[in-house]
């Protein structure tokens, strides 16, 4: 039992410091539930659709209901107590009154606008989920990249240190002169820096991961090597600025902002216009003073109220105007919402052609580099290459590894923006790309200690 008990304390300590290796699906759903920028864009969005059940409120019955009881006492100074009436004269009173709009055209209008903010609160709020998928990608694939880096400087310094071993041994037989031996040393030294700034990257890259799901984790898993990359589909770079026109949180947000400001203009408006309400009341009452009034007295109120507003100093005519030109502040900043949007659309389309073309590329140039490091090393040894020449060419090698690697990740990275941009990035865009998450290697997070 004591065994137990200790097993389940050891349990309750690791889940509260550290977690086991979590995929890119995983990640995204563990920020859905925690990551406090999509909590408070949801709670914003509740809050303002509130508006639209308080406005439709100004369209419908209000019914008031209220009761009183008041106990009177008079005295009559120098009145014998035999024949004074009575003191104390109590009295309840109970009533109900309904009033219903008959004709009102600003809270009217004032119901359509609302709905239009909740429209703009929703475009606000489906904007900020599309961003957390671009956010919870973009962090996971910053770490896989800080990896990269940091295998790059270690690979580069593995093998400067493999050619100081072979330079010394050879200085030591006499075959190289102490140069080589100095140039081998800086070019290790060198790398044993970038080493450790790749170290301190790669440590850091891990903690956004806290931000987004409340949780620290250690571990991640990689990238398969044969992740696909591909140019966007369609190919017409016109239909991808079409649908963004279309679909784009910004600029439905925006257009429902216009909308707003529309109905705000019909709102000062209709305050030129008469309103009509109908009133109902009924009211009981009940008393036991009898000198001054019947012992109960039940009355019922109908009444239909015009009002007609004549002036009012100016004010509405103004209200007007500024609504007017707020109405013209919405319209261009929807006009430049949709300019930049479709530039930033062509930009994130020409960027991925651009990706693609360069992953391609990358790839190459490590054939290229690692025969050129061949040639080089066999230049070296026959005594028509230097020493930095060799080091200079394992740098081309290692720089052309993370290069593609960074190449991969800034296609994935460009691809999901564009998906929002468009507005058709969703869940399954994360989890078609989880597919290709290698779960048979993880990524460590490098402690400080081991620096």
């Amino acid at each position: 039992m004591r065994t137990l008990l200790i097993l389940f304390i050891a349990s309750l300590v690791s889940g509260t410091t550290r977690a086991e290796a979590v995929s890119l699906a995983e990640v995204y759903q563990l920020a859905i539930q925690n990551d406090p920028q999509i909590g408070a864009a949801e709670a914003a969005y509740l809050a303002r659709s509130e508006i639209v059940p308080q406005t439709r409120a100004g369209l419908l019955p209000s019914i008031v209901v209220s009761g009183s009881y008041t106990d009177e006492s008079r005295s009559y100074p120098g009145v014998p107590e035999s024949i004074a009436p009575s003191s104390s004269f109590p009295t309840e009173r109970l009533s109900a009154g309904m009033n219903q709009p008959i004709f009102r055209a600003d809270r009217w209008f004032q119901y359509q606008q609302a709905k239009a903010i909740r429209s703009q609160a929703g475009a606000l709020r489906d904007g900020e989920a599309l961003e957390l998928i671009v956010r919870v990608a973009d962090t996971y694939f910053t770490i896989l990249e800080r990896q990269d880096g940091l295998n790059a400087a270690m690979a580069e310094q593995n093998a400067v240190k493999r050619q100081l071993e072979q330079v010394q041994q050879r200085f030591d037989v006499g075959l190289v002169a102490i140069t080589d031996v100095l140039e081998s040393k800086a070019g290790f030294d060198s790398a044993t820096v970038n080493v450790i700034e790749a170290e301190g990257a790669q440590t850091r890259s891990f903690e956004p991961l806290v931000r987004l799901t409340g949780r620290s984790f250690d571990e991640i898993y990689p990238l398969q090597q044969a992740f696909p990359v591909r140019s966007p589909e369609p190919a017409n770079e016109e239909a991808w600025v079409n649908a963004a026109m279309a679909s784009n949180a910004l600029v439905l947000q925006a257009k429902a902002g216009v909308e707003a400001a529309q109905k705000q203009v019909r709102i000062n408006q209709s305050r030129h216009l008469p309103t009509l309400d109908a009133q109902v009341s009924w009211s009981n009452q009940k008393t036991d003073n009898t000198v001054f009034s019947l012992p109960e007295v039940e009355s019922e109120f109908y009444s239909v109220n015009l009002t007609i507003p004549v002036f009012s100093g100016g004010a509405t005519r103004s209200g007007v105007k500024q609504a007017q030109f707020q109405l013209d502040e919405a319209q261009n900043n929807l006009d430049l919402v949709e300019r930049q949007t479709a530039e930033n659309t062509r930009a994130l389309f020409s960027a991925i052609n651009t990706d693609v073309a360069r992953v391609k590329a990358r790839l190459q140039g490590i054939e290229s580099s690692r025969s050129a490091l061949a040639a080089t090393q066999t230049g070296y040894e026959v005594g028509t290459r230097n020493i930095v020449d060799v080091l200079l060419a394992q740098q081309r090698l290692f720089l052309s590894e993370f290069q593609f690697a960074s190449a991969r990740y800034q296609y994935i990275k460009n691809t999901l923006r564009l998906k929002q941009l468009v507005g058709s990035l969703d869940q399954q865009d994360l989890v078609e790309l989880n597919r290709f998450i290698d779960v048979s290697k993880s990524v460590t997070q490098v402690k400080p200690l081991e620096q």
